[in-house]
């Protein structure tokens, strides 16, 4: 089994300057679950998680990335600044990845540090274990943002 263990910089994970990853402290659901356990007013665009909730979950990556959407970058400028998070924290998203669990497909932003450990060892089709923050709500669809994954298989 090929695996990677990536820290990041993302707020309440753990630091790069020496701390394990915490595994521990991301609960494992379904995507499903966790977008429908949102309690989001159906008249908000915007919805802000201050709980920051941390989830782990297995899913598929379907080979698809873009630039991060403009309407998610003006998300994630709103969540740093209401969250009082470093001014940087912005600039450590530029990619979203599409990944499928059961029949649906999320849109997720990545941090840019893990972006090429990504590219280089997750190939469209490939299951992963990822290690999400949950951000909010964007136009009613969940905002996971990646902090860290683990490669499945071989």
């Amino acid at each position: 089994m090929r695996t990677a263990i990536l820290i990041v910089l993302l707020a309440l994970a753990a630091p790069v300057s020496g701390r394990d990853f915490d595994y521990s402290s991301y609960k494992t659901v379904s995507l499903a679950d966790a977008a429908a356990a949102l309690a989001v007013d159906p008249r908000a665009n915007y919805w802000l998680d201050a709980a920051h909730p941390r989830y782990h979950a297995l899913a598929t990556f379907t080979g698809k990335t873009r630039k991060l959407a403009p309407g998610v970058k003006g998300f994630i400028v709103m969540w740093v600044k209401a969250m009082q998070h470093p001014a940087e924290y912005v600039d450590f998203f530029k990619m979203e990845v599409q990944i499928r669990q059961g029949t649906t497909d999320y849109w997720m932003p990545i941090q840019d540090v893990l972006v090429k450990p990504f590219e280089d060892q997750v190939r469209p089709g490939d299951q992963v274990d990822l290690y999400l923050l949950l951000m909010g709500a964007y136009e009613h669809a969940p905002v996971f943002a990646i902090s860290g994954f683990n490669t499945v298989g071989v």
